[in-house]
């Protein structure tokens, strides 16, 4: 069974979503720095991870090409990975970036715009998944061709929809009936919200994405 240990990772982020989990509630997810991997394979060894995921409070390749930290920090996660021969998924929501993705097991990309389905490009053997969050705006309409899209590609293998949390930190049941009974008939997968993970940030472990770097305002 896959046990995942989540890297909660802040380089900052573009700012385009209309809807973050983090800006909205207020989670202090701290600055990455290449020496808040220090405690990454003890993490490991501790949680009994078997998969390393890569997501963020921002986005975890942004400014990739731009600050050399980036590139050194998923550098310094890759070698980690590759010493206990454990496999790599990254969460992004950059399509084009020198970030390595065929060195991953997975990449999620995580998308806002139906057009960028026709700009997924797989790299190389990395399984490829996206994922939409189920906003008021997302229709019934919109989900169909997403689905039709996806079924269709030959770069992508996975679909998602995931519902959205407010900035109350309370989960949104937009278009639930409909997503359930199309998760049930196989068409996607639809995610629920809660801690499906264990969470890695600057050498400590949480258990609850909501309480990431709440020591932070101590």
């Amino acid at each position: 069974m896959d046990k995942y240990l989540s890297i909660i990772t802040n380089f900052g982020c573009h700012g385009k979503c209309p809807y973050c989990i983090v800006r909205e509630n207020g989670i202090k997810v701290p600055k990455s720095t290449v020496w808040g991997l220090d405690k990454l394979e003890e993490a490991i060894n501790i949680t009994g991870a078997n998969i390393v995921s890569v997501s963020g409070g921002g986005d975890p390749l942004h400014e990739y090409s731009e600050n050399p930290v980036v590139p050194m920090y998923h550098g310094m996660i890759m070698g980690v990975c590759r010493k206990l021969g454990i496999p790599l998924e990254m969460h992004t929501s950059y399509i084009n970036s020198e970030f390595p993705y065929n060195l991953c097991k997975r990449v999620v990309y995580h998308l806002r715009d139906i057009g960028d389905l026709d700009k997924i490009k797989r790299h190389g053997n990395e399984i490829v998944r996206v994922v939409f969050v189920a906003t008021e705006q997302l229709t019934e309409v919109d989900i169909a061709i997403i689905s039709n899209k996806v079924h269709t590609s030959d770069q992508i293998d996975e679909l998602s929809f995931r519902q959205m949390v407010d900035k109350d930190y309370q989960v949104r049941h937009w278009n639930e009936e409909f997503l359930v009974k199309g998760h049930k008939d196989g068409l996607w997968h639809y995610i629920e919200q809660k801690d499906y993970n264990i969470y890695y940030a600057e050498n400590r472990i949480y258990t609850k994405f909501s309480e990431i770097g709440a020591e932070l305002d101590g």
